[in-house]
């Protein structure tokens, strides 16, 4: 299925405003999904013959088997008196999940920085195939937690696309509830962490015990701290008709983040917090471009792409949302766009919930199947950013065909780009501000 604002060319390739996204195989055949950043518009086509070195390191990690780590080398070599790699990870202290970098370095700044993936791959587009789609789902949900909403939303969107299910609005709406709550508790995550960093204890525990109250305030409401188990293929099990539930809702949301709010404008009077944020980590805009960097750290570095705008499955078509973007391309502007978001996302409940239309939360897929021939794709801002899903369903409705482009491995070229000159303590920083997720990166 065809968006208005999705255009088929054939040969489409990169270039300054047109942005590689994700590119996979179908049938035999290649298709590239790009990213018209000046035209908001989202172009399908096939491959070109000749494909850059750019994109390289995206199919290498799209293409990894699992269990293997991956090297996402880019750049020239470098070489030199003193220069000597030093290995990062798996684990250590600064990184919460199974990931690593090799740190290419002569003392204390660092020269270049090479990605390790790869590390937790479970191979979950291969593992959903020929099961029915309310199978997968269970696992897709489950394949980046922190992401669930996104995640299980924008799979069940692309399968009601292909099976041409008369979803009710409200459950389209309850969702967008869903992946707003998803994006609030995320944000102030990467805030407590960036405070964490810098030593602001208070801070890291003021912003950790907000970010429990969103927790919570989930599991109320969706029935699960991490909003696992509320999407259906066809609709939601989740009710929030009653104008009391949604007001209620509101006011807890609102009251959270307004204490948030009094934590920013301390921290943003506070030299030591600054000092280690601003001009940490540079982005320039040609290689976010470049690069395929999303979300907020393709909205510091000054591109105005945002699924909800670019992308606008209902109700984002309907709603007012306010996209940030910064143009210091540091993670000071990247931990601002992730506050103005915050409040931006409070701004989008309150309309979600005050007109959220009432019409039934589910409705069983059309039977017999009605089968799109070719495959369908969604798009959904995470909060990390971009995520794509393509799908292809067999005749009898089981996934023949599942692609997913996660934000956290389209971002992490960026993050190691941004990080070459830095010193070896501003990696946590830039670690943070890019929203950086294993699980997501390794699905």
């Amino acid at each position: 299925m065809i968006r208005k604002f999705v255009e088929q060319r054939s040969g489409a390739r990169a270039s300054e405003t047109l942005q590689l996204s994700t590119l996979f195989e179908l049938n035999g055949r290649g298709v590239s999904i790009l990213s018209d950043t000046e035209n908001d518009k989202t172009i399908v086509s096939d491959l070109p013959q000749e494909l850059g070195e750019e994109i390289g390191p995206l199919l290498r990690g799209l293409d990894a088997s699992p269990g293997k780590e991956m090297d996402l080398k880019h750049g020239a070599r470098i070489e030199g008196y003193g220069v000597f790699t030093f290995p990062y990870g798996p684990v250590t202290s600064g990184i919460p999940e199974a990931g690593g970098f090799k740190l290419v370095t002569y003392g204390e700044r660092v020269l270049k920085v090479i990605p390790l993936i790869n590390f937790k791959k479970r191979g979950v587009e291969n593992s959903v195939v020929g099961r029915e789609p309310n199978d997968a789902l269970f696992l897709i949900e489950r394949s980046a937690g922190n992401f669930s909403a996104s995640y299980s939303s924008c799979f069940v969107t692309a399968i009601e696309e292909c099976l041409g299910a008369n979803v009710p609005q409200q459950a389209k709406w309850t969702r967008a509830v869903a992946i707003e709550l998803e994006r609030i508790y995320n944000h102030l995550h990467v805030f407590a962490r960036e405070a964490e960093a810098a030593s602001q204890n208070v801070a890291t525990y003021q912003t950790s015990a907000l970010r429990e109250r969103i927790l919570r305030v989930n599991s109320k409401y969706f029935a699960h701290r991490y909003l696992f188990g509320f999407n259906r293929i066809g609709g939601v099990g989740i009710d929030l008709s009653a104008k009391d539930m949604r007001t209620e809702l509101f006011r807890n949301v609102r009251e959270i983040t307004n204490e948030f709010t009094k934590i920013v404008e301390y921290f943003l009077s506070s030299r030591i917090f600054l000092d280690r944020l601003q001009n940490t980590a540079k982005l320039r805009k040609n290689d976010a471009l470049s690069m395929g960097a999303v979300g907020p750290a393709a909205r510091g570095s000054g591109i105005d792409w945002d699924d909800r705008v670019s992308y606008p499955i209902e109700p984002y078509d309907e709603v007012f949302v306010d996209i940030s973007t910064e143009t210091g391309c540091d993670t000071m502007a990247r931990v601002m766009v992730r506050i103005k978001e915050i409040a931006a996302s409070v701004t989008e409940l309150q309309q979600l919930l005050d007109k959220m239309p009432k019409d039934g939360t589910f409705e069983n897929p059309r039977t017999p199947y009605r089968i799109d021939p070719d495959f369908s794709f969604c798009r959904i801002e995470t909060p990390s950013g971009d995520l794509i899903q393509a799908v292809k369903l067999t005749s009898d409705g089981k996934i023949e065909k599942l692609h997913i482009r996660p934000a956290s491995l389209a971002n992490m070229q960026a993050f190691a780009k941004s990080l070459e000159g830095n010193v070896f303590t501003d990696f946590q920083f830039s670690f943070e501000s890019f929203g950086l997720n294993y699980a997501d990166c390794d699905r």
